[in-house]
């Protein structure tokens, strides 16, 4: 038999930085991304379509177990946590030499929002393991 693996701060690391890099190697603002090498018109196009494919492979599986773990309303909820969390480290992560509005505030959302959907995808991965550690009682629902 197997031992059992536990949950530790690490595990939840890991599946945060995983998110990140899923998150912010499909967009991001510096121009290094899948968005911007497929709409950049150069390179390969089987190779394009293989990344593409992977990626929304890797974001249907995350997505189906993050539904599975939070269902609608949990998601719903998570979105909206992340939405407003959004709203305050916008006018936080503004200094005081950089200008309030226009381009500053535009590139600081771009870089909060996919940062909000990867902390969604990752307490989706993490939330049965987290309630498990809390409360003691396993989750098992299925993801159809």
């Amino acid at each position: 038999m197997a031992a059992k693996r536990r949950f530790t701060i690490s595990s939840l690391i890991a599946r945060l930085v995983a998110s990140l890099a899923l998150v912010f190697s499909t967009y991001n603002p510096s121009g290094y991304s899948l968005y911007h090498w497929l709409t950049a018109g150069n390179g390969p196009t089987p190779l394009k379509v293989l990344a593409l494919l992977a990626s929304v492979i890797l974001y249907y599986a995350i997505l189906r177990v993050a539904f599975g773990a939070f269902r609608w309303s949990g998601l719903l909820a998570a979105s909206l946590v992340s939405i407003l969390l959004s709203l305050l480290l916008i006018p936080i992560g503004l200094s005081d030499h950089m200008d309030a509005s226009g381009p500053s505030v535009v590139l600081l959302a771009q870089y909060v929002a996919p940062t909000s959907l990867a902390l969604v995808m990752t307490f989706g991965l993490s939330w049965s393991h987290v309630v498990q550690r809390l409360a003691g009682q396993l989750q098992k629902r299925y993801v159809r």
